[in-house]
């Protein structure tokens, strides 16, 4: 065997041990250090200030698919894929209990939009039943019930919160005053994508069980998978959806289903292949039979261990608490500029997630302007919207509101 070959086989061997010793620690400190954006590879000209619908990954994770991926190509063999398939269980149980929840409630699916629609397609419905939704929710959150009432028979119901509310109780009581005992089912985002508002969603949870325990409660996490230390356990919703490619910074094609142990009979899956087992009754453990897809991006969910492990680092609370110290400096920059909001700057209702009032017609050219002046990429959902994460800097959030102040006039 000549030299060159016998370096190629040891680089693509080791990739993957080196990724997951060495690779998310480097990220993790790069993250605690005075300059977070060096963890990432996007351009200084380019800042993604966009999280809340597609974050970078760290440079070590998009490596560490790579990784896992020449592996795969090197080497095909079941051993070999079953070893690297073995990662994702660690994942899992890492998320288990990042999340306050059993590892075997939880399935790894492919974005919110899928594992949304795994509970919307999957629950068990009859004609005159109720399915109660936040006005604000996301399409995979809303118009997707309105498919399955339709073809079920069911009744839609929404609930309007004002978006300049400030007491969480008001907010609790709006859901509560619109349950029936038809209702079977509420669905809420937990921050909508198209405000910025938060949600009390544990404490809508909890008066919700309370009173109708029966009631089954989706939250839709998109937003806050990744953003938020989320206790499952203490929240009290019976299934809860997420993105990795959002705030969670993880490989894209990657998402989450939460399932509780007692919810798990009363869903069915949306498709079944290899994963299920031979039988109608499944052989998968847990949630583990909603994601009997068939295959899968196998060096994608090795690597989601890696995004697992860069949290566990830097802990879902210092994540918390870093994004939120670079959002309430942004608000307060744009206060400061006298600028007109759509999201609340209420503490109790608060997010990542930032919007300004902008006429529909102008929003292209204002984020091109951004771009242009600013070198910051933002998103016209919603109006002008700002969603920083624990990548983005004062620098990124200065440059950004100085663009945004040169073309106020286009706020209308």
């Amino acid at each position: 065997m000549d030299i060159k070959r016998r370096h190629f086989i040891k680089a693509i061997t080791a990739a993957p041990i080196a990724g997951s010793l060495i690779g998310y620690k480097i990220a993790a400190a790069d993250i605690a250090g005075v300059s977070p954006e060096k963890a990432f590879g996007f351009s200084d000209n380019k800042v993604p200030m966009n999280a809340a619908n597609l974050c970078p990954m760290p440079t070590a994770i998009n490596k560490s698919i790579d990784s896992f991926s020449d592996d795969l190509d090197f080497d095909m063999s079941g051993q070999n894929r079953s070893r690297i398939m073995a990662i994702k269980e660690v994942a899992r149980n890492g998320l288990g209990k990042q999340l306050n929840i059993s590892a075997d409630d939880i399935a790894i699916t492919r974005n919110t939009s899928e594992a949304n629609n795994i509970v919307v397609q999957g629950i068990s419905l009859q004609a005159g039943d109720e399915i109660l939704l936040w006005d604000q929710n996301h399409p995979s959150n809303d118009v997707s019930w309105s498919v399955r009432a339709k073809r079920s028979n069911c009744i839609i119901k929404h609930i309007n919160v004002p978006v300049n509310t400030q007491d969480i109780d008001k907010v609790v009581d709006l859901f509560l005053e619109k349950i029936t005992d038809k209702t079977k089912v509420i669905s809420f985002t937990h921050i909508s994508n198209i405000t910025g508002f938060r949600l009390p969603a544990q404490e809508i949870c909890q008066a919700i069980k309370a009173k109708h325990g029966q009631v089954h409660i989706h939250v839709d996490g998109a937003q806050t998978w990744g953003l938020m230390d989320v206790d499952l356990d203490a929240m009290g919703c019976d299934t809860f959806s997420g993105s990795s490619h959002k705030w969670y910074m993880g490989p894209r094609e990657i998402g989450l289903l939460v399932v509780r142990q007692e919810s798990i009979n009363r869903i069915w899956p949306g498709i079944v292949s290899i994963g299920w087992g031979n039988a109608a009754e499944t052989n998968a453990k847990g949630a583990r039979k909603f994601e009997a897809f068939g295959q899968r991006n196998d060096a994608a969910l090795a690597a989601l261990s890696e995004t697992v492990n860069f949290h566990t680092s830097i802990t879902p609370s210092g994540v918390e608490r870093r994004a939120i110290k670079i959002a309430d400096y942004l608000r307060q920059s744009l206060i400061d500029i006298d600028v007109e909001f759509v999201s609340s700057h209420h503490s109790n209702f608060t997010s990542n997630v930032i919007i300004l009032k902008a006429p529909q017609e102008n929003r292209r050219q204002l984020l091109d302007n951004v771009l242009k002046d600013g070198g910051v990429i933002l998103a016209g959902t919603g109006g002008l919207r700002l969603s920083p994460h624990i990548y983005n800097t004062v620098d990124h959030v200065d440059r950004a509101v100085r663009a945004i102040n040169k073309s106020r006039k286009l706020l209308g």
